[in-house]
């Protein structure tokens, strides 16, 4: 009988594990990953108008929005006094744009180009103000008006950006903030740019006509093992700061047989912030990235369908907006969406991956990128995910994409912007409570109300509606005329629309009566169109809070099955 030799046995066990430990049995999975970016869209190049030989004689006009903190009058006042010390003959007029910097103002632009030889447009401190300015600009440079943009020096990305985009190679000269702070000796520099923005003739690249074709990304971003993704598309930018799931061909390919659409086709053709394209395939890419499931692509076309028809330029905002997205219909229920306790926190795959994959768009089908276009002082945690089913079952009313127009049964996504404010947590579902906080939301333009569905119930078994309850936050959340104008977001954005300029596609949001009235009448802080109750989460409590979040974009689920 043969001995049982132990040496021999831990020798052959160590030989084993040496050879599995080698690079033949642990070498790494090599990944080769497809490019996330969107498409670039071509751009007609415009040369800027002829500029003038000298000032003297000439009519200058010096513009800027209404926007109280930004100090730009202050250096506008001072550039048109060094210009008159400069140039005694020269015409100096200042204007106020009439509308939002954010709104077209034809007949002002139309005044310039009658009576003016060049302009100056101030630019506040907001990075969205900063490319309004530059569009503005750009207009007013195919009009045959020259001219240039005095804009605030942390900002020169964005107007690198979009005169790129806008194909306009506007000049601009930068100024420090608060201008009050300027030397003299700043002061004569930033003249002495203005000065030559306006005389100097054009360059070669400045005459240029055209189209700017933007190069193609390649198709295969890289390859390499796990960790060599994960480093470099954090490099590139293109994540979000937590890791991502690589988007292989094969990982793609499963996420496009969730819809039925071709992966080439267009899903989104202004995909904010830089109003890039994207296709069915890119927006698959990214959702593979976000973590998503191939049956999330019906939700996902949809999102960036919603994104793409809004007017998204608050993504570029020093403020530091958020969006919200909420999903209806039969599509929460197939995908497993939680719309009960803890619907808006951690913990479900499809609410937290879909509520990623809209930044992710942003980032990369919309050339998004934080220090650069995106702009939010603070940014928001709101930023990263948040996106939520509504709890149809478990309310006693209609659900919010039936108040928005669509079919009972039809699944939409919804996309509120804006968000920044919350006022909550109201556990006796007493509505009052609630209305005394919220008619003080700065900018008190739209308001989202989120009833758990006991809180819900106790209303309906009062006999209210939703429209019943929405009626009357909004009848009740109330300020005097004084208190209401008083607020300095007032002049920009709610006065004008009280003088029946649109804004954002819409006109007549509060009444114009509003302009007459005296500073001791009430007025609702909300427009009435603007105030939404959503239920969603646990039954645990009636429970209510509200958000600051305004102006929905929906599209249909449906049409991307």
């Amino acid at each position: 009988m043969r001995r049982f030799c132990l040496p021999g046995l831990v020798a052959t066990v160590v030989a084993l594990v040496i050879a599995l430990a080698s690079p033949i049995f642990c070498q790494e999975s090599v990944y080769k990953v497809l490019n996330p970016r969107g498409i670039v869209k071509e751009v007609k190049i415009t040369p800027l108008a002829p500029r003038v030989a000298d000032l003297n004689d000439k009519v200058i006009y010096l513009v800027t929005p209404k926007q109280e903190g930004s100090h730009i009058e202050v250096a506008l006042e001072k550039i048109g006094e060094a210009l008159k010390k400069r140039f005694p003959n020269v015409k100096v007029i200042f204007k106020h744009k009439p509308s939002p910097y954010m709104t077209d103002d034809p007949d002002l632009w139309n005044e310039m180009v009658k009576n003016g030889n060049a302009f100056v447009y101030g630019a506040a401190p907001s990075n969205t103000s900063t490319y309004w300015g530059f569009t503005w600009a750009c207009e007013l440079e195919k009009k045959g008006l020259p001219g240039t943009v005095v804009m605030y020096e942390k900002l020169v990305d964005t107007a690198k950006n979009t005169t790129l985009m806008k194909g306009v190679p506007v000049r601009w000269a930068t100024v420090t903030y608060p201008p009050q702070s300027m030397t003299e000796q700043q002061m004569g520099v930033m003249t002495d740019n203005i000065i030559k923005a306006l005389t100097e003739p054009l360059n070669d690249n400045e005459k240029k006509t055209g189209v700017y074709v933007p190069p193609t990304p390649p198709r295969i971003a890289m390859e390499g093992i796990y960790s060599q993704v994960q480093d470099a598309f954090y490099k590139q930018g293109w994540t979000d700061g937590l890791p991502i799931v690589p988007p292989t061909e094969e990982k793609v390919r499963e996420m496009l047989k969730g819809t039925k659409h071709a992966p080439g086709e267009v899903a989104g053709n202004r995909v904010w912030p830089e109003q890039w394209i994207a296709t069915v395939e890119k927006v698959a890419i990214n959702g593979v990235m976000a973590g998503c499931k191939p049956e999330y692509m019906p939700v996902l076309l949809a999102t960036i369908e919603a994104w793409s028809k809004g007017v998204f330029t608050n993504v570029l905002s020093t403020n530091s907006f958020s969006y919200m997205l909420v999903v209806n219909g039969p599509i929460r229920k197939e995908i497993n969406m939680n719309a009960g306790t803890y619907a808006l926190g951690p913990g479900n795959h499809a609410n937290a991956t879909i509520g990623r994959a809209l930044r992710l768009f942003i980032i990369n089908l919309g050339g998004g990128q934080a220090g650069f276009n995106l702009m939010g002082t603070f940014g928001s945690p709101l930023g990263y995910t948040f996106c939520f089913p509504e709890n149809e079952e478990a309310s006693p009313w209609q659900p919010l994409s039936v108040d928005l127009g669509y079919k009972p049964g039809e699944s939409v996504v919804t996309i509120f912007s804006d968000g920044r404010s919350l006022a909550g947590n109201y556990l006796d579902a007493n509505v009052d409570r609630l209305i005394k906080a919220v008619r003080y939301f700065e900018w008190t333009r739209g308001l989202v109300v989120l009833f758990a569905p006991p809180a819900a119930k106790l209303q309906a078994e009062k006999g209210h509606t939703k429209k019943d309850v929405e009626e009357y936050i909004w009848k009740n959340a109330t300020l005097t005329k004084k208190e209401f104008t008083s607020d300095f977001h007032y002049t920009w954005f709610i006065e004008p629309i009280l003088k029946g300029k649109e804004m954002y596609g819409e006109k007549g949001t509060w009444p114009a009566e509003y302009l007459n009235l005296p500073d001791d009448a009430i007025v609702q802080a909300y427009p009435r169109k603007d105030v939404h109750v959503i239920v969603v989460g646990g039954e645990a409590n009636p429970q209510m809070d509200a958000l600051k979040f305004y102006i929905p974009e929906t599209a249909s689920v449906d049409k991307w099955r």
